[in-house]
């Protein structure tokens, strides 16, 4: 229960007129009219509310003291946070050399009459190589029971191009498992890849040749699943290599490694069971292979970027305050600091960004920067009760020059913008064509408000600056980024080992979520990983990664009342499931699905019994499925006849629903 807070003055309006009419008889007894058309009881009444406008504002006191308390502890309205995504750059056609797209490059979505333009800057340099394709080898999986063994074709690049080259990139005879793969020499990690293959026509039978049943994928070094990352097919104009034709890859971040005398970056193509059941019955035969660059992916985030701004020459006097132009500012990285020139001098010198000057001696190049107002302030000098003063942080001396080298500002919750809106280049660089978000920008909040910054202090007194139990992990976790939507501190099993679960911030976590939305990204591991790292004790280690998923599909068939309408109530149906089966926003308590915790067919059960318009559900049954995409092959889903056992690093997400809704005829 939290502690009652007591008006320092309780007395109402009418409670002051009521005391003033008492004393009249003492005061004043000829007084006699006491009705509200005196004058003399309006003026009491007056004076009762200019009283009552004074207790207002005298129980405001708590308040501005509660603030100033959260000001000695430190807390700071936090800056807006940029939302980030990927965006993928094409060129006219490969080049010969290397592309150097330069960090900070702008790209914007297309502006209207009603909506402005929402820029993004790219946060790094993006090299785009051309490909140095190094090895071409085939890997045939072992036999069913067991008796074979995985054998090695290794292909040296030098035969590629000669009129008697033959391969077969998947064995022969054709095997689910069986794969081909590609070594590269140079990183080609976030290339759009182009892969002009020579293929003898209709040598590949039995395929559906616009769903081929392959699967591309980059070696990533990790762990796990992670080892393997999944490389996206933009475009296949070889109809699963039936013919001649190029296939267009957007790969992931690559990692090397050595197979068999050759080391590169490695992406492979697996034959896979197909989900129609056709697979090939003879491996296509590839008569020659050239690999070219067709773009990059680079990260990018909703920022507008000022470099160089001028606040001023110093007085040299201590305390000395100045402003950037632009406000909020964003949080600085690397690089946006203040620099100082002094007279005479030709360079300039870079200073250091503190919390407060606490810690800073008189010699101290520091500076304090408030992202709220873009007030920038040196250190002041105090003078101590025995006379002497202290300076707290250097001064600039006198007529230097004050500069910000370079700053953001921007971000918020406008950033969030859906996927493929990133259409305009705004700076025109050469052989570049165009430019494309694949992905959904995420993570952009907006300034914080006062009120939030009130509920964020009591987590701040309870953690009180380390981490040591779970619940310290966890809300630190959720203060080092906007991103991060929910945490989860696993008890260590061993001492000094620390596991910690992030969910990422995704947008509309009502509907349907896809794996990609899910993925823990390496620079949001790394930010949380860093925040942690001034909290955890020594002894600590703590190990970030995402949580385990349980897919789930559901299978419903309902009958609808008479007086509604089918489509309706089907597509109410799929939105509560979609919502409940959620990690995010699931759960009977709507905060997302709790950790460890099982499902029973009588969850979906009680979710679905609100829905208007439903008369009864005929069937219900519910599938775990391997992958979320919502294949419904047989091989790829096992029905849940009791309930589903979730391990406590494990959540529960919706895969692909099924939702069949009768009406009344039964049509």
């Amino acid at each position: 229960m939290t502690l009652p807070t007591r008006n320092l003055d309780d007395r109402t309006f009418q409670d002051i007129v009521d005391e003033a009419k008492k004393r009249i008889a003492i005061s004043c007894p000829t007084w006699s009219d006491h009705n509200v058309s005196d004058p003399g009881i309006t003026l009491i009444e007056l004076f009762a509310w200019m009283t009552e406008m004074i207790l207002y504002r005298l129980n405001q006191v708590p308040e501005k003291n509660y603030i100033k308390f959260m000001e000695l502890l430190g807390l700071r309205l936090r800056e807006p946070e940029a939302a980030r995504t990927q965006v993928t750059f094409y060129l006219s056609a490969p080049q010969p050399q290397s592309i150097v797209i330069p960090q900070r490059t702008e790209v914007a979505t297309v502006r209207t009459e009603t909506n402005p333009a929402i820029s993004f800057s790219t946060s790094e340099d993006l090299e785009i190589q051309p490909p140095a394709l190094g090895a071409l080898f085939a890997r045939e999986a072992s036999t069913a029971d067991g008796s074979g063994t995985a054998k090695d074709r290794l292909v040296v690049l030098q035969q590629l191009g000669v009129a008697t080259f033959s391969f077969l990139p998947f064995g022969k005879p054709a095997r689910v498992g069986n794969a081909f793969y590609l070594g590269f020499e140079n990183d080609v990690s976030n290339h759009v890849l182009g892969l002009e293959i020579t293929c003898p026509t209709a040598t590949s039978r039995g395929i559906d040749p616009a769903n081929p049943p392959w699967r591309w994928e980059g070696w990533h070094g990790g762990e796990g699943d992670q080892r393997w990352l999944p490389v996206v097919v933009e475009t296949d104009g070889t109809g699963g290599m039936s013919y001649s034709g190029r296939i267009l890859l957007r790969l992931p971040r690559l990692a090397q490694r050595t197979y068999g005398d050759r080391r590169g970056y490695w992406v492979r193509c697996q034959m896979i069971e197909s989900a129609t059941g056709r697979n090939y019955d003879e491996s296509p035969v590839l008569g020659n292979l050239v690999a070219s660059s067709w773009g990059g992916t680079v990260s990018a985030t909703n920022a507008s970027v000022v470099h160089s701004e001028m606040l001023g020459r110093s007085d040299g006097a201590p305390g000395q305050i100045f402003h950037v132009e632009h406000t909020p500012l964003l949080r600085r990285a690397r690089g946006e600091t203040l620099e100082v020139q002094a007279p005479g001098e030709d360079a300039w010198e870079s200073w250091s960004e503190v919390p407060d000057f606490g810690d800073s001696g008189p010699f101290d190049k520091h500076f304090t920067c408030d992202s709220t107002t873009g007030e920038v302030r040196f250190g002041p000098a105090l003078r101590h009760p025995d006379g002497t003063s202290r300076a707290y942080g250097a001064i600039p001396p006198r007529n230097a020059s004050i500069r910000f080298a370079a700053y953001r500002y921007g971000g918020g919750v406008a950033g969030n913008i859906q996927a493929g809106t990133l259409t305009v280049l705004k700076t025109s660089i050469p052989y570049v064509e165009r430019v494309v978000n694949h992905l959904d920008a995420t993570g952009g909040m907006d300034l914080e408000t006062l009120e939030l910054a009130k509920l964020r202090a009591p987590q701040l007194i309870r953690s009180r600056g380390r981490a040591v139990t779970a619940s310290d992990f966890e809300t630190l976790a959720r203060l080092a980024d906007s991103r991060v939507q929910r945490a989860r501190c696993i008890p260590p099993r061993t001492a000094g080992q620390v596991f910690l679960l992030l969910v990422p911030q995704v947008n509309h976590p009502a509907e349907r979520i896809m794996r990609e939305q899910l993925k823990l990204v390496s620079d949001l591991r790394d930010a949380v990983q860093q925040y942690l790292d001034d909290y955890r004790l020594l002894t600590v280690q703590v190990d970030v990664r995402e949580p385990q998923y349980a897919w789930v599909a559901v299978e419903v068939v309902a009958l609808a009342n008479p007086d509604a309408d089918p489509e309706r109530v089907r597509a109410d149906i799929e939105a509560r499931l979609y919502r409940f089966l959620n990690p995010i926003v699931g759960g009977h308590t709507g905060d997302g699905w709790l950790f460890g915790r099982a499902l029973y067919p009588s969850d979906v059960y009680s979710c679905l019994q609100s829905i208007r318009g439903i008369e009864f559900i005929e069937s219900l049954r519910l599938y775990q499925v391997k992958s979320p995409t919502g294949d419904w092959a047989a091989g790829d889903r096992a029905e849940i006849t009791g309930r589903l056992e979730v391990l406590e690093h494990a959540l529960i997400a919706s895969a692909e629903h099924r939702v069949t809704v009768k009406n009344a005829s039964g049509g």
